[in-house]
């Protein structure tokens, strides 16, 4: 006998007989977007880079799949739970390193990359700096994951997936504000200035430069701080449309 449309979705979605909930099916869907965008679009740049000889559009193809890889956590946990019912084991908080393990040296490349437009001379002093942060970052996150990430799991495994973000309070939280704000700061504010101080179509890539970086400080904030819901749609393509942005001010 045949089943109907939910009974043969509840069939591959969990063996266990735990429906996901359409949050669940949100953040699962939107994740595996981000992640699957970032390291296809990463790839393109790479090419492009390669192409034109833009050594910066090839940073900036690495950023794009770091920044898809920032959510590999939510792309696993979403296949283990469509393949098996239950969630995937997150006994030493392995869902937040799969993502926050990206984190640091994305970072590092976006800071290198605003460096060599905005300081060419002084890239590779600030760019270390970030290095030592990064080291530090990863290893606080490796020896302590349960500290450095608050994780929230679905009532029944299977029904939607685990919500993690940063522990703000631990030190490796404290990184990673330090982290945005230095993008913030340093880039967006960086680029803003120079458009300013710039005329014509120079002025137009910085401006686009701007709005590609807040756009993805702003869009990941937010991820990282609000609950799993609709809204996960449009802050997530939030999130990878801000490296769209800065590929369009560079690629020229």
């Amino acid at each position: 006998m045949a089943l109907d449309l939910r009974e043969w979705i509840e069939s591959i979605t969990a063996p266990s007989g735990v429906l996901i909930d359409p949050v669940g099916w949100i953040d699962g869907i939107t994740g595996s977007i981000v992640v699957l965008t970032g390291c296809i679009l990463g790839l393109y740049f790479i090419y492009k880079s390669k192409k034109l000889g833009a050594n910066l559009l090839l940073k900036l193809g690495l950023v794009m799949i770091l920044a898809g890889l920032a959510f590999l956590g939510v792309f696993l946990d979403f296949l283990v739970v469509l393949f098996t019912g239950v969630n995937i084991s997150n006994i030493y908080g392995l869902v937040g390193l799969l993502s926050y393990v990206w984190m640091a040296p994305l970072i590092v490349l976006g800071i290198n990359i605003g460096a060599e437009i905005i300081i060419p001379e002084k890239k590779w002093y600030i760019t270390s700096v970030f290095i030592i942060l990064m080291i530090i970052f990863e290893i606080f996150i490796f020896i302590d994951p349960l500290g450095s990430f608050n994780f929230v799991y679905p009532p029944n495994p299977g029904n939607a997936l685990i919500d993690y973000n940063a522990n703000l309070a631990s030190f490796a939280g404290i990184m990673m504000i330090i982290f945005i704000l230095s993008i913030i700061i340093f880039l967006g504010i960086g680029f803003l200035i120079k458009a300013i101080q710039s005329t014509g179509d120079l002025r137009k890539k910085f401006l686009i430069l701007t709005i590609g970086v807040f756009m993805y400080t702003i869009f990941g904030l937010l991820e990282s701080i609000m609950e799993p819901g609709f809204l996960l749609i449009p802050v997530r393509v939030g999130y990878i449309t801000g490296p769209v942005f800065m590929y369009v001010g560079l690629k020229s």
